[in-house]
């Protein structure tokens, strides 16, 4: 059984809470965060991680950035696996993130989608056929209320293609090459949307991914969370959780 804590209680915290009774093998030990969630009587709750049930094996962080930073030192001090899908981190939050995972396992992602993973796994292998002089440009458009433009997802993206471009360079130097080109829109509800375009002469390229319910990155964390707690220490990817590469 693997005990459960969440570390947040906006949209993403609400609907890993939702689901978590539908996942064999969990046992949810209740949320952290500021103010009490709503409708939240039947989950214990904790103001902050002091206060927290320092038994479980995993803590789910969907903060904000310096809430992440919290939270790996927690997990750290009381050698509990940290995933974190918090996106916009700080340089304290990633030094933070590195420095647990030399005593527990830590996997961070931008995006918990099975499906994202996929797709960058497919923009790498794109990347690496084609010249390092292909204009890249990556858009996304997500919902009104998202503050961070280029999404974390797009960033990550982008650093895909610089990796591989890097790594076919006699020396490699990502300053050497033109980075993607990034358009970004907020509108609506949308729930994220991520295309990829790689434009040649008398052609394009798209690689796109649609969520259509924010569950998707829910049913990702759970996922990636059951498997991260069998992992030694370390700092994992969700190529890592899904074996691409």
């Amino acid at each position: 059984m693997t005990r459960v804590l969440i570390h947040g209680a906006g949209r993403m915290a609400r609907r890993v809470r939702a689901l978590v009774p539908g996942f064999e093998g969990f046992e949810l030990l209740g949320m952290i965060s500021r103010i009490r969630p709503e409708n939240g009587s039947a989950t214990e709750w904790f103001g902050s991680l002091e206060n927290a049930d320092a038994s479980a094996d995993l803590l789910i962080d969907f903060t904000l950035p310096g809430g992440t930073r919290v939270a790996a030192d927690w997990c750290a001090a009381n050698e509990v696996a940290i995933l974190s899908g918090t996106t916009g981190l700080t340089g304290d939050d990633i030094s933070a993130l590195e420095s647990a995972a030399t005593k527990v396992p830590v996997l961070w992602a931008s995006n918990l989608s099975e499906g994202v993973a996929l797709t960058t796994a497919l923009v790498r292998q794109a990347a690496g056929s084609l010249s390092v002089d292909t204009k890249v440009s990556i858009s996304d458009i997500h919902n009104q209320h998202k503050k961070d433009a280029p999404s974390g997802t797009a960033l990550s993206l982008s650093a895909a293609v610089m990796e591989v471009r890097s790594e076919g360079l006699s020396t490699p130097s990502a300053t050497e090459v033109d980075e993607p080109v990034f358009s970004s829109r907020r509108e609506g509800e949308v729930i994220g949307e991520h295309t990829v375009s790689f434009e040649l002469p008398d052609e394009i390229i798209e690689i796109t991914h649609r969520a259509l319910n924010r569950d998707v990155f829910a049913r990702g964390a759970l996922k990636a969370g059951k498997w991260l707690v069998t992992q030694a220490p370390g700092y994992y990817s969700t190529s890592d959780w899904l074996g691409l590469r």
